[in-house]
């Protein structure tokens, strides 16, 4: 019995016996061009011989137009044009209006294959034959009529593009292809043209403009969440840099070469704190440092990274770049090179015993011009027992302290306000809503006992004395400068912790990591060194994302509220406090404490306005 030949690879046969042409497209076109992952095509027949014919015309267009193409999109910068579409789909030779793409046979037929006496040799003959008719026809106006020797050049260039097209796809796209060639004669073939030589468009926005699209549509679809005055102002500054390093040139005029470069230079940018940024339209030399400069810090240089970034994604799906925003090459700074000491971020039991040894806690020695308030007092305690950041806790509404029932702990409540309501709280993000128990040390130093005051004076805000607001900062500049300030040039001014002894200076001037911030970071310290149990309630605590771990985080109300008082209250305190009442704080300094209470109120009320 004789065996049956092998089926190819190529060909496929139904349930009804009839034969199918199937070809895998290469990986690299189906992603420059967005195409499935294969052609199907009934071959209309159930005779093998008839359809392994029929299979190998196809296969062979089909194989020569992928040749050709590949041979231009097979380049890491290369990214499709419109007119790419048009040229590529047109030479796949889509035969009806459903195109030929359809991976259901029955909804995707061709138009019926007729059977040929002729040989494939001959039918190449009778098209190529054809070809130079149409290319007479179209440059002489007469199909018999010879091509002046001034227009030999251009019809063969005219048949070689169109070798591998269809007969009736090559007459629709002739008058296109003419007048490509005729333009760009002497350049490669179109394909090449249309994705190396773009047309000439209109400027497109510069990278500060992107910006302000970007910062427009953010807030657009925010749905009245937009994001702070104080972010805005950094990101503004990100993008004016970024456009001085860019020469203000429009996006849509960007090579992969102009993004490194950017990308590049962006590790040769100065400093400019205490100074105003140039403008947008600045010379690059206004922010480029020069021998002996210093460069900026490395967690500097990553906001511009991730910066440029953000903008140049935005301006790829905005069609306003071909180029995809992971083909420029870019570096990573270097956050800790060799020789560099360790940043300490949390504070030392030494700088915790002279914070809580200065003059807000013993003694009544103050300089003449220091003016003195709660929040002074109540801050860095809160810090210490809660892990907040400043903000939030500058930002207290007096009605946040409660009890919580059936447990009977009291709590502090920490969330944000709606933006349309005047003077709102703010969170850094959603994960920073939480609500915590009061330490007893706090209830102990007479925390109840200051909010129960401040409620029956009717202040809003638990520490609105003293502190004012800013669109910019919230809640917390005034206590920023407070405690954080250091002297400069300009000023003699010192904060708390300076006076203290724990900030200072390096050779090139550069402060330390201390400021209030410490607080938080010595917070999670005392998290980790109270064992395991601790450091996973850490985040339901500081308010830090559990993004993760996994999908289970979304889950349930996180921990209840005495499984969290249990983990604060088993925290331990590397300093005796035991003796700092807000008492005490009253007794020593209250004369100085009332006179910068009423001269505050006096200019901002007991409660600021908007």
């Amino acid at each position: 019995m004789l065996a049956m030949p092998a089926i190819p690879s190529h060909l496929t046969i139904n349930r009804h016996g009839t034969y199918h042409f199937r070809l895998v497209v290469p990986k690299p076109l189906r992603s420059a061009f967005g195409s499935q992952r294969e052609i199907r095509r009934s071959l209309q027949t159930d005779s093998q011989r008839l359809a392994l014919r029929r299979a190998r015309q196809y296969a062979a267009r089909y194989e020569d137009i992928f040749d050709r193409t590949l041979a231009v999109v097979d380049h890491d910068d290369y990214q499709a044009t419109d007119d790419d579409y048009e040229v590529f789909l047109k030479e796949m030779g889509k035969v009806d209006e459903l195109g030929l793409w359809s991976t259901d046979s029955s909804q995707a037929e061709p138009a019926p294959l007729f059977k040929s006496v002729l040989t494939d040799e001959e039918w190449q003959e009778h098209e190529d034959n054809q070809r130079r008719t149409i290319i007479a026809q179209a440059l002489t106006g007469h199909a018999g009529r010879a091509i002046p020797t001034s227009q030999q050049k251009l019809a063969e260039r005219l048949y070689e593009e169109g070798h591998g097209l269809p007969i009736r796809q090559f007459q629709k796209l002739l008058p296109k292809l003419i007048e490509r060639i005729a333009l760009h004669l002497y350049d490669p073939p179109v394909l090449t043209t249309s994705v190396n030589k773009e047309p000439s468009q209109p400027d497109g926005p510069t990278l500060y403009e992107l910006w302000q699209q970007h910062w427009e549509t953010l807030a657009r679809l925010s749905r009245g969440r937009k994001k702070s005055e104080r972010t805005k102002e950094d990101e503004q500054g990100h993008a004016c840099r970024l456009n001085i390093l860019s020469a203000s040139k429009p996006i849509n005029q960007f090579t992969v070469e102009d993004f490194e470069c950017i990308y590049s230079e962006i590790f040769e940018v100065r400093p400019n704190r205490g100074s105003k940024l140039p403008s947008p339209d600045s010379p690059k030399d206004t922010i480029l440092a020069k021998d002996g400069d210093r460069r900026i810090e490395a967690g500097t240089i990553d906001k511009l990274i991730i910066r440029l970034g953000v903008l140049h994604e935005f301006a790829f799906k905005k069609g306003l770049t071909k180029i995809h925003p992971d083909t420029p090459e870019r570096s990573a700074p270097d956050h800790n090179p060799p020789g560099k000491k360790p940043v300490e971020k949390a504070f030392t039991k030494a700088d915790l015993h002279a914070i809580f040894s200065g003059y807000l806690y013993t003694g009544t020695e103050l300089i003449k011009s220091s003016a003195v308030f709660p929040y002074q007092f109540w801050l860095p305690v809160l810090g210490l027992y809660t892990g907040g950041r400043l903000n939030e806790l500058c930002q207290l509404d007096t009605e946040d302290v409660s009890k919580k029932e059936p447990e009977g702990i009291w709590t502090i409540s920490m969330m944000d306000d709606e933006r349309d309501r005047p003077l709102p709280k703010s969170l850094k993000n959603q994960s920073s809503r939480r609500i915590l128990p009061i330490h007893s040390e706090l209830i102990r130093m007479g925390f109840l006992t200051f909010v129960e005051q401040a409620a029956k004076e009717g202040r809003g805000k638990l520490f609105s004395d003293g502190l004012t607001y800013s669109p910019k900062k919230g809640w917390g500049s005034n206590a920023t400068h407070f405690f954080c300030r250091f002297p400069s040039q300009s000023t003699s001014a010192s904060g708390y912790f300076f006076k203290c002894g724990i900030r200072e200076r390096d050779a090139e001037g550069k402060t330390d990591g201390k400021n209030f911030h410490s607080f938080r970071h010595t917070f999670t310290d005392l998290a980790r060194e109270s064992g395991a149990e601790a450091y996973l309630v850490l985040p339901d605590l500081t308010g830090h994302s559990r993004g993760k771990e996994g999908q289970v985080a979304k889950y349930g109300n996180g921990f209840s509220q005495v499984k969290k008082q249990a983990v604060l209250e088993g925290l331990t305190i590397p300093v005796d406090l035991s003796i700092i009442t807000y008492a005490d704080f009253v007794a020593r300094l209250g004369h100085r404490l009332e006179d910068g209470i009423q001269r505050h109120r006096s200019k901002h009320g007991l409660n600021q306005a908007e």
